[in-house]
C-alpha cells in the first residue's frame, strides 16, 4: 500500500459521502468491473439453469446461485482497491486471482458469515488486510464501532432495491404479453414470484434475478469499500500522512541539490580558501544567527498552511470525556471498610445478572427448538415450494368451467370405464361430456395446467396447448372437437371416433383419483 499514489482526495468524509465515493470508484472502472462480473457469474448462472432443467431440485438452483455470489465480490474488490492506489485494473490478472480470492474469503462462502448483515464492509478486512481468526475479529470490532450500522443500512437498501428491480422485470415482461394470451395464461405467471416446481417459471425468475443483481451488486461492493477506506482514514490519519508526504516530495529536489552542493563545492576550493576564515569570524556568524532552523529549506509561508490543515482535521477534533469518581475522605481505613461492605452487594448483583442471562439464553434455545418442531410438523405445507420429489402441489387448484366448478366428487374413479359404459348404453352425450370433463380435470390436477376462471372449451384448448407437450395438446384437441360437435352441432360421432380416444386416454392423462 503506497499512499503517495492514491487516486482520490484522501480526507475524512461523512459516512454517506464515503458511500457515494465507493459508487464513484465503481463508475470510474465500470468497464473492467463488469467484464470481470460477467466472466465470473455467467458460469454460475449456466450451472443453475442446468440444475433447474436436468434435476428435480430446480427450486434450489436460485438459492445456490445466490449463496455463492461473494465469489464475484472478491474480484470486484480487488480491482477497485488496486485502482485506489494507482495500479492498473488488469482484468486478466484479476480473473486468474479468483480462486485465491475465494480461498481468502471462504468464511463468506462456506459458513453462516455468508448472511453477514454488513458483508460489504467486513470482506475488505479479510481480503485486503489478510487477517483471520482472533486478529480478524479484533480488527472488525474496531471498525464496526464506527461503520457497522451504516454497513447494515447499505445491505438493507441493496436487498430492497434488488427485490424491487426483480419484481419490476417480471411485471414489465408480463405487461408485454398480448391481451389475447393473458386469459390463457391465467394466474400461472404468479409462479415467477414464488419459484414453484415449474422449470420454465424458475428459469425466468432466475434470469430476472440475475438482471437485477448485475445492475446493483458491483455498486453494493463499492459502497462498502468506500465506508471501509473512510473509516481507516479517520482512524489512522491517512490524510495527514499524505499531506506530509507531498510536502516532502515538493522539497525533495531542493534538499538533494543542497546535499550535493555540500559535497561537491569544497572540492573546488583550495585549502587556503577553506581555512581562510578565522575562528572569531565563525563565532560572530553563529552569534548573528544562533538558530538558522529550516532557512533555505522551508519558509514559514509554506509550513503554516500545512499546520493549519492538520489542526483543522476532523480526526484531531475528536475528544473524549472521562469521568472518574474519587472519594473525598482521606481515611484509608474507612475506605477499606466501605469496600468490604460493598463487596457482597457487587457479588450478589453479579450472581443475579448471571442467573438472568442464563435464563434468557435457555429461553432462546427453547424458542429455537419450538420453531424447529413447528417446521417439522408443517413440512407438508412448505416443502412443496422447494420442488422436492415426493411432495405434491401445495394446494389443489379449483377448476371453474363455463358451466360451473368441476370437482373430483363429480367424476368416477375410472374415467375410461365410465365413458365406455355410458357410450355402449346409448348415452353418447353424457359419455362425451364425461370424457371432456375428465380430460380437463386430469390436465389441471395431474399436469399442472392453469385455466382462467369460467373457461370455455376454446380457452381450455389454448391453455393445454401452451402449457403441455404437443402430443397431449393434440389429443386434448381431438377430445374437445368430438365433444363440441355433439354438444353444439347435434353431430353424434361413430365408434371409430370415440373408441380410439378411450384407448389413448390413459396414455396421455392417466387415471385420476
Amino acid at each position: 500500500m503506497n499512499l503517495e499514489n492514491v487516486t482520490i482526495e484522501m480526507r475524512p468524509r461523512s459516512e454517506w459521502e464515503a458511500t457515494d465515493l465507493g459508487a464513484r470508484m465503481i463508475r470510474r472502472d465500470a468497464k473492467a468491473i463488469y467484464a470481470v462480473w460477467f466472466t465470473v457469474t455467467l458460469p454460475f448462472l449456466a450451472l443453475a439453469l442446468l440444475l433447474n432443467f436436468l434435476t428435480p431440485y430446480g427450486a434450489l438452483a436460485m438459492l445456490l446461485y445466490w449463496w455463492f455470489e461473494p465469489v464475484a465480490d472478491g474480484a470486484i474488490l480487488r480491482i477497485i482497491s488496486r485502482r485506489l492506489f494507482g495500479e492498473d485494473a488488469d482484468v486478466t490478472a484479476t480473473l486468474k486471482a479468483v480462486p485465491r480470492l475465494c480461498w481468502m474469503n471462504r468464511i463468506y462462502l462456506l459458513s453462516p458469515y455468508r448472511l453477514h448483515f454488513a458483508r460489504s464492509v467486513a470482506m475488505p478486512v479479510t481480503q485486503l488486510e489478510g487477517l483471520k481468526g482472533p486478529a480478524r475479529r479484533t480488527r472488525s470490532k474496531v471498525l464496526n464501532l464506527r461503520i457497522f450500522n451504516y454497513g447494515v443500512g447499505i445491505t438493507a437498501v441493496y436487498a430492497h432495491l434488488v427485490m424491487a428491480l426483480y419484481l419490476g422485470v417480471i411485471l414489465i415482461g408480463y405487461s408485454f404479453i398480448p391481451e389475447i394470451y393473458r386469459s390463457t395464461l391465467g394466474d400461472s405467471w404468479l409462479e415467477l414470484f414464488w419459484m414453484t416446481s415449474s422449470t420454465s417459471a424458475t428459469a425466468i425468475g432466475l434470469l430476472s434475478f440475475y438482471i437485477a443483481q448485475s445492475a446493483l451488486q458491483p455498486w453494493y461492493v463499492g459502497a462498502g469499500f468506500g465506508l471501509y477506506i473512510n473509516c481507516r482514514t479517520q482512524l489512522e490519519a491517512w490524510d495527514v500522512e499524505v499531506a506530509f508526504r507531498r510536502i516532502v516530495q515538493r522539497r525533495a529536489g531542493v534538499a538533494a541539490a543542497i546535499v550535493l552542493a555540500m559535497f561537491i563545492l569544497p572540492q573546488f576550493l583550495s585549502p587556503a580558501m577553506a581555512l581562510a576564515q578565522e575562528p572569531d569570524t565563525e563565532i560572530a556568524a553563529e552569534a548573528a544567527d544562533p538558530d538558522p532552523g529550516f532557512v533555505g529549506f522551508w519558509s514559514d509561508d509554506e509550513v503554516k498552511p500545512a499546520l493549519k490543515s492538520v489542526r483543522s482535521s476532523e480526526a484531531l477534533q475528536t475528544t473524549q470525556r472521562i469521568e472518574d469518581w474519587q472519594r473525598i475522605r482521606s481515611d484509608e481505613t474507612k475506605e477499606k471498610q466501605d469496600a468490604n461492605s460493598s463487596g457482597w452487594i457487587r457479588n450478589m448483583l453479579n450472581a443475579v445478572f448471571k442467573l438472568v442471562s442464563t435464563a434468557l439464553e435457555f429461553a432462546l434455545w427453547i424458542i429455537v427448538a419450538i420453531l424447529l418442531i413447528m417446521m417439522f410438523l408443517t413440512r407438508d405445507r412448505w416443502l412443496p415450494y422447494l420442488g422436492l420429489p415426493g411432495y405434491g402441489p401445495p394446494a389443489e387448484r379449483r377448476i371453474f368451467l363455463a358451466g360451473g366448478e368441476l370437482t373430483a366428487d363429480e367424476l368416477p374413479d375410472d374415467i375410461v370405464d365410465a365413458v365406455l359404459g355410458a357410450w355402449r348404453a346409448g348415452h353418447k352425450r353424457e359419455a362425451l361430456s364425461l370424457l371432456y370433463q375428465g380430460s380437463v380435470f386430469a390436465a389441471v390436477r395431474e399436469h399442472g395446467v392453469r385455466l382462467p376462471r369460467s373457461a370455455t372449451e376454446g380457452a381450455c384448448v389454448r391453455a393445454v396447448s401452451a402449457q403441455t407437450d404437443t402430443e397431449r395438446a393434440n389429443f386434448f384437441r381431438r377430445v374437445v372437437s368430438v365433444w363440441i360437435g355433439c354438444a353444439y352441432g347435434d353431430q353424434e360421432p361413430d365408434d371409430d371416433a370415440v373408441l380410439p380416444l378411450c384407448d389413448e386416454w390413459r396414455e396421455h392423462f392417466g387415471a385420476t383419483q
